[in-house]
């Protein structure tokens, strides 16, 4: 399973440069014939060692702030986890230099929508009845333990921030009970990635609702749980399938409710056969609002679109995933004049692996493809629904999504001199969109701290990784027939 991973298995499991001496694998959630191996890890820190400074020196910069092109021999200094100053010659006194010549610089990749509880299940799925990816899901869903759990959470993380993704919307929908839970945020605390944990039900169908006094409790508890502002809380929220039933609206309604008490950020489905009718119940509800975010509505009306706009809530789109399960083709233009807007992973299992440059380059090609116009996409334009939209889109803008003095810095730099880019443009959207991949991202920084260094993630106990994978992937493959 892990050589399906966007990086190597090497990169991922071998010979991993540890820069801090310290593990990034601590945890309750060891399987106990790893445990006592890894007795040391467990007692080591997590992510959260002090932000460094480093000034990245001569690189070509993309801030992503409006109407900003291109910036050449540029640095990009980075001071207590935030952006201190972008700019040529930079002092930089006491920082440590990196050499970013023929290389490009800029916000870290946003991911709006993400399932990261179901990463080991990748490969399970194909395009045939039987092995289908919501049947197979829910099925195995059901069977996920804490340490289920923490392996796909904390496989998805480590490869989001190594494929140049920095910040991801988790939609954990496979909340069995508070253990589970328990286990997810102890997975995103030891791995570098921001993510906001939006915490849903025990899985898509379940009839009962949302452990709503779990979520009061997390709430009242968050400091200790956020790493820092590295990590945030939301409501993982669904529409009940009868849209008709009045008691499972009610009950529905008393989670909106609470989130909205709570002061949560809401994230919903629109999609399947019923999407129209689910976008309606939005509007008639008075649902809509700018702490909510729609995700999927792959050819919502205009109608519908129109009173999201005016509520002031967000679209998140995942052109890959929405095209693998049929929802129809995802095309930009539709969504033209959404305010708020960003893309997504919607699951590294389901779309194959965490790669950003993908789903801009599968938005873009289908949106030329069925416009019969090469000129249809603006790879800048793209670009922002990735790094600064996205971050807008789920309420983090004025935080991350641009390479701004004062924001948090997560960046990210892409070596042009592999084989795959070999060069680097004056204007390098194009090549970012069509030819990029997670193998050219060099260096990741999260909230100043380095995550990837050199092509390689830092501080990775790969033998313990490997131990917990197997051992997750023997407990599911029992029930896989």
């Amino acid at each position: 399973m892990i050589d399906h991973l966007s990086f190597s298995r090497r990169q991922l499991l071998g010979g991993m440069a540890v820069a801090t001496g310290t593990s990034l694998l601590p945890g309750a959630y060891a399987h106990a014939a790893t445990r006592a191996a890894s007795s040391s890890a467990t007692a080591s820190a997590s992510a959260s060692e002090q932000p460094q400074r480093f000034c990245i020196r001569n690189a070509t910069v993309l801030t992503m702030e409006p109407g900003q092109t291109a910036m050449e021999n540029t640095d990009v200094w980075v001071v207590d986890g935030r952006i201190e100053a972008v700019g040529q010659g930079l002092a930089a006194e006491g920082a440590e230099s990196i050499d970013g010549r023929g290389c490009i610089v800029m916000p870290g990749l946003v991911d709006t929508h993400n399932h990261m509880w179901q990463t080991q299940m990748r490969g399970m799925f194909a395009q045939r009845e039987g092995a289908l990816f919501f049947p197979l899901t829910n099925r195995l869903a059901e069977h996920f333990r804490p340490e289920d759990t923490w392996v796909g959470e904390y496989l998805a993380a480590m490869e989001n921030v190594s494929a140049g993704i920095t910040t991801s919307n988790d939609f954990f929908d496979n909340n069995r009970n508070p253990e589970h839970s328990a286990a997810a945020l102890e997975a995103l605390a030891h791995s570098p990635l921001r993510a906001r944990l939006l915490l849903g039900n025990e899985s898509k169908t379940a009839k009962n609702g949302i452990d709503l006094e779990r979520l009061r409790e997390l709430n009242r508890g968050w400091e200790g749980h956020s790493e820092n502002g590295r990590l945030s809380l939301g409501l993982a929220w669904r529409l009940p399938e009868d849209l008709d039933d009045l008691e499972a609206m009610a009950m529905k309604r008393r989670e909106y409710d609470t989130a909205r008490e709570l002061e949560l950020p809401i994230a919903v489905h629109v999609s399947g056969e019923a999407h129209h009718a689910m976008f309606a119940r939005l509007v008639e509800g008075e649902f809509l609002h700018p702490s909510v975010q729609v995700v999927h509505a792959t050819d919502a009306r205009g109608e519908h679109l129109d009173a999201l706009n005016a509520a002031g809530a967000s679209v998140a789109l995942t052109p890959i995933t929405e095209h693998r399960v049929a929802y129809g083709l995802t095309r930009l233009s539709h969504f033209a004049a959404v305010e708020r807007l960003g893309l997504g992973i919607d699951g590294n299992a389901l779309a194959g692996s965490a790669d950003m440059f993908a789903v801009m380059r599968t938005a873009a090609l289908t949106e030329i493809a069925a416009s019969g116009d090469q000129t249809a996409v603006d790879c800048q334009a793209l670009l922002a629904l990735a790094t600064s939209r996205a971050a807008e889109s789920i309420g983090l803008g004025d935080q991350i999504g641009t390479l701004t003095p004062g924001k948090q810095a997560d960046v990210i730099m892409l070596d042009t001199r592999a084989l795959n880019l070999g060069m680097l443009p004056s204007d390098p959207a194009a090549l970012l969109v069509f030819a990029a991949t997670p193998a050219n991202v060099s260096l990741v920084a999260v909230q100043g701290r380095i995550a990837k260094r050199d092509g390689h993630m830092v501080g990775l106990d790969s033998d313990e990784l490997q131990a917990r994978v197997t051992d997750s992937l023997d407990h599911l493959r029992q029930y896989l027939a």
